[in-house]
C-alpha cells in the first residue's frame, strides 16, 4: 500500500493502493459457449436448487440414484432417466423436469418431500426457457475460451496486455516538465491545443495538500509557515508530515471500507454490530502503517488461518477477517441454502 504522490496543476493524485478486477464484464458470444451472465444465473439461481433439493436421490453422490436420473451434470439431464430425456432446453412445458416440480400428485411430484417455493420452481422454468445454460460440464472450456478472447483484436484493451516501457514524447515547451510522467501529460494539452495552468501559490498548494492528504484544512499558522519556507524541500517535508499524520488513515481508509461495503447494522430489523469499529480502526491503522497491500488482503481474506508472533497480532488479524461478515445480507431469509449463496455472492 505504498503511498506516492504527484500535482498536475490544480490535480493531487494519491495512491494507497488500489483493486482493479479485469474482465467481469466479459461475455462469449460464440456458439457452444456460455456468456458469463448465463453463468452467474446458473451458479446463484440454479445450482443451490438442484443441490439442495435433487442431489439427494439423483447424483453420483446419492445413496440410491432414483429413476436413473443424475441432475449433478450436464450429461446427466441430457441424457434422463427411466422416462427420457429430463430437460428439452427452450421448451419448460415439454420438459419433464418441469413438470415434476409443478405436479401436485403425491405419486409424481418432485422432490417427494414436498413441492419447491414458488420463487425456486420459477428460477428453475426460466432457465429451461433461456436453453438451460450449465457450466458444469465444461467450466475449464469456457474458461479458456474467455481467456483466449483477451487476445483478440476486438478486446485488445489495455487493461488485460503485459506492462510496457514507454518511451517519453516529444513536447514543445521543454522547460515545463520535471519528470517523464509531466511530458505525457504535457503531449496530451498540446495535442488538444491546451496550454498547461501556471503553478500554485504557495498558500493554495498548502491547502489541497491537506485537504487531499487528510480531508481537513489548515490553520492559518499553518499556511504561513509554509508559504514562508522557502527551502527546496519544503513541499516533500509537508507531504511526509501529512501521510505520517493520523488523519491519512481516516481520509483516505474510507475508500476501502466503501468498497468492503461497511456498515454497522443490518437488515431491515437494524441489527447493530456493536463491535464493528474494530474493522473499521484495523482499516485506518493499515493505511497509516503503510501495510503492502498483498497483506492487507491476506489478512482480511485468512487473517484467523496465518500465523502470529503475538496477542495483539492475533487480535488485529481476525478483527481484520470482519470483511467475510460485510454486507447488507437478509438474516430472516428462511430459504438457508439461498442464505447461504447470498453470504457467499457478499464475500
Amino acid at each position: 500500500m505504498r503511498k506516492t504522490i504527484r500535482w498536475y496543476g490544480a490535480v493531487l493524485i494519491v495512491s494507497a493502493g488500489a483493486v482493479r478486477v479485469a474482465g467481469a464484464g466479459l461475455s462469449i458470444e460464440k456458439e457452444g459457449t456460455l456468456t458469463s451472465g448465463q453463468i452467474d444465473f446458473f451458479e446463484k439461481k440454479i445450482r443451490p436448487i438442484l443441490v439442495e433439493r435433487c442431489y439427494e436421490c439423483h447424483a453420483a453422490s446419492a445413496k440410491k440414484l432414483k429413476g436413473g436420473l443424475r441432475l449433478d451434470t450436464q450429461a446427466g439431464w441430457v441424457k434422463g432417466g427411466d422416462s427420457g430425456p429430463a430437460i428439452v432446453p427452450g421448451k419448460a412445458d415439454e420438459s419433464l423436469l418441469i413438470k415434476a416440480i409443478r405436479s401436485t400428485d403425491p405419486d409424481s411430484q418432485m422432490p417427494p418431500k414436498g413441492k419447491l417455493p414458488d420463487v425456486e420452481i420459477a428460477a428453475l422454468v426460466q432457465w429451461v426457457k433461456i436453453g438451460a445454460p450449465d457450466p458444469r460440464d465444461s467450466e475449464i472450456s469456457n474458461f479458456k475460451s474467455q481467456i483466449s478472447q483477451i487476445s483478440n483484436s476486438s478486446t485488445n484493451h489495455w487493461a488485460y496486455l503485459p506492462p510496457n516501457k514507454s518511451r517519453p514524447p516529444e513536447v514543445r515547451a521543454r522547460t515545463w516538465p520535471r519528470t517523464d510522467i509531466d511530458r505525457f501529460v504535457l503531449a496530451k494539452l498540446e495535442a488538444k491545443g491546451i496550454r498547461p495552468g501556471n503553478d500554485a501559490d504557495r498558500p493554495t498548494l498548502a491547502r489541497r495538500a491537506y485537504y487531499d492528504l487528510i480531508g481537513l484544512p489548515p490553520t492559518p499558522e499553518q499556511i504561513d509557515a509554509f508559504a514562508d519556507d522557502a527551502t527546496p524541500d519544503a513541499l516533500a517535508r509537508l507531504v511526509d508530515r501529512l501521510l505520517q499524520s493520523p488523519q491519512f488513515g481516516e481520509r483516505w481508509g474510507r475508500h476501502w471500507l466503501d468498497v468492503a461495503r461497511f456498515g454497522e447494522s443490518v437488515t431491515l430489523r437494524g441489527f447493530v454490530f456493536k463491535e464493528a469499529w474494530r474493522y473499521r480502526d484495523y482499516v485506518i491503522q493499515a493505511f497509516n502503517r503503510d501495510q503492502p497491500f498483498d497483506r492487507f488482503i491476506q489478512e482480511q481474506v485468512a487473517g484467523d488461518l496465518l500465523p502470529h508472533s503475538t496477542l495483539e497480532e492475533r487480535r488485529r488479524q481476525l478483527a481484520a477477517t470482519t470483511f467475510l461478515a460485510l454486507g447488507n445480507t437478509v438474516l430472516e431469509e428462511q430459504d438457508k441454502a439461498q442464505l447461504r449463496m447470498d453470504v457467499v455472492d457478499e464475500q
